[in-house]
């Protein structure tokens, strides 16, 4: 039986009503914080089987989802016969990966053969797909369990995660703040313990933004690093990649899911070789400090400043030279952002019959409008600009390895909204810091590195140069280990009150 989650209508009266829910049971906690590395060990031992984990999580989203509809799709027995499968592998010793067995969710952009791919839009079917995309195929390959499928909104249009589809999604640290998005949902499955790692995309942010907001750690790999097809046309520079809850976690499935796909045209021909990172040295590596990455900031928050502040220390500790010296751009990066988000939007409304645009998401629909007015010349421009923006960058990754800065001006706001107070939609241009690194194609990452008083979650953002995520495992991975906030988990899990998620200290 497929999964029915609870609709957005559910959280937001509980929410309103001061919520009267309580999770007396909370199934698979013996499981659900393990990493990678611990689950594969504990099959090889056979302390526990892939089967045994499997029904464990999936009985952990049965009890712990309807507090943030996270997941979208959840099919037992096509679960339990991956991890039947991959027990199988143990036990006769034939492990495919370091992977085999490990419990993943999928955003609900990617495709899964035997899974529906709804892209949290209402013109899509509930049909199954015949074919996985490239990265899932990878990790099909590599033995890994498909838990599920997570939360998106419609063509991953929003920095929230909320369709007409699936409803809202809600954060875990806070069940009256949204969890960002669009791979919001992959975020607060994970942040509840629904496996290890999941898969989420990104295209101005959506793997950086609700990582930041949820405690993750989370990586956008340099546009060609993780093989892709069909390529998105709307928004090249789209990029999958891994989100989890330790860097070491996203290392192994960033390996799996880079493996080579030959119909991808601008795919990287060279394989990622994985960093060590047990206690990473970073001696040698020049890094730039900017506490507002070169672009305009219409929100400035006085904690994040400080705590992404307080990186630099850390990252001094391990061994790295920090400057404070900001990127300077020959042109504020939202403006051709904003070109192509428009066009972009409006060839999905041009694509669409008539007769159904008007269930488009709202903001296409605004968006889409404004591509409408755009011109081809337009278009050059943008695309001129991009290139401009990409050589400046260039330069100034020229004299430094890694750019630190924050990932969001504000800390996560209400559930209610697409976007802060004082912003309309579709404005992108009140967080700025995220979609230039997607203009230039570069890595960049979210690390967990504090909490607001308010008990909010704040990421601080690394961008290295193309090609070098290995730079920001090792960084991420030297920031971890000086501030474990990994382990910080929503309180109300302990509690087994979730009302206490609105009033963490």
């Amino acid at each position: 039986m497929r999964y029915r989650q609870q609709r957005s209508m559910s959280i937001l009266s509980s929410i309103e009503a001061g919520s009267s829910m309580v999770v007396s049971r909370r199934p698979g906690e013996q499981f659900c914080w393990l990493g990678v590395e611990e689950l594969t060990h504990g099959y090889r031992t056979c302390d526990f089987s892939p089967v045994e984990v499997a029904r464990e999580l999936i009985a952990r989203v049965r009890a712990l989802d309807p507090m943030v509809n996270a997941i979208v799709n959840l099919d037992e027995p096509y679960v339990l016969a991956m991890a039947a499968a991959s027990e199988a592998r143990y036990l006769s010793g034939e492990a495919l990966s370091a992977m085999d067995g490990v419990p993943v969710t999928i955003k609900d952009l990617s495709a899964v053969a035997g899974m529906p791919k709804r892209r949290g839009s209402l013109l899509s079917g509930s049909e199954p797909v015949a074919e996985d995309t490239p990265c899932v195929a990878r990790m099909r390959e590599a033995g890994a369990v498909f838990l599920a499928k997570t939360a998106t909104p419609e063509g991953g249009c929003k920095v929230v995660t909320q369709s007409a589809v699936h409803g809202v999604t809600a954060n875990p640290y806070d069940l009256s703040k949204t969890p960002g998005g669009s791979s919001g949902g992959a975020a607060a499955a994970l942040a509840l313990g629904f496996g290890p790692v999941a898969l989420g995309s990104d295209g101005a942010g959506s793997i950086r933004i609700p990582a930041s907001f949820t405690n993750l750690f989370g990586l956008k790999p340099g546009f060609g690093r993780v093989p892709a097809f069909p390529t998105d046309t709307d928004m090249p520079h789209s990029v999958v990649g891994p989100m989890s809850r330790t860097v070491a976690d996203a290392a192994i499935m960033l390996d799996i899911i880079c493996r080579p796909e030959p119909r991808d045209p601008y795919a990287w021909p060279e394989l990622f070789e994985l960093p060590e990172l047990n206690d990473p040295d970073l001696s040698g590596l020049a890094i730039a400090y900017s506490p507002r990455l070169g672009c305009h900031a219409p929100l400035i928050d006085s904690e994040i400043d400080a705590l992404v502040a307080g990186v630099v220390p850390l990252l001094e500790d391990a061994g790295g030279v920090v400057a404070a010296e900001s990127p300077v751009w020959p042109i504020d990066p939202f403006e051709p952002f904003r070109v192509f988000w428009e066009i972009g939007c409006y060839s999905t409304v041009a694509a669409t019959p008539h007769d159904k645009r008007e269930i488009l998401d709202p903001i296409i629909q605004s968006a889409g409008a404004l591509g409408a007015s755009r011109s081809l010349a337009d278009h050059l421009t943008a695309s001129e600009q991009r290139l401009k923006l990409a050589a400046a960058s260039k330069a100034f990754f020229n004299r430094y390895h890694i750019l630190v800065g924050p990932v969001m001006p504000v800390p996560p706001y209400s559930i209610q909204r697409n976007v802060p107070e004082r912003f309309n939609d579709p404005d992108w241009s009140w967080c700025p810091y995220t979609y230039p690194w997607n203009l230039t194609g570069q890595p960049a990452a979210s690390v967990p590195i504090g909490f607001t008083k308010g008990g909010l979650p704040v990421g601080v953002q690394l961008i290295g140069r193309m090609g070098r995520e290995a730079d920001l495992l090792r960084a991420a991975r030297a920031i971890e280990l000086r501030r474990p906030l990994h382990l910080r988990r929503p309180r109300w899990l302990d509690d087994r009150d979730p009302t206490r998620s609105r009033r963490i200290t």
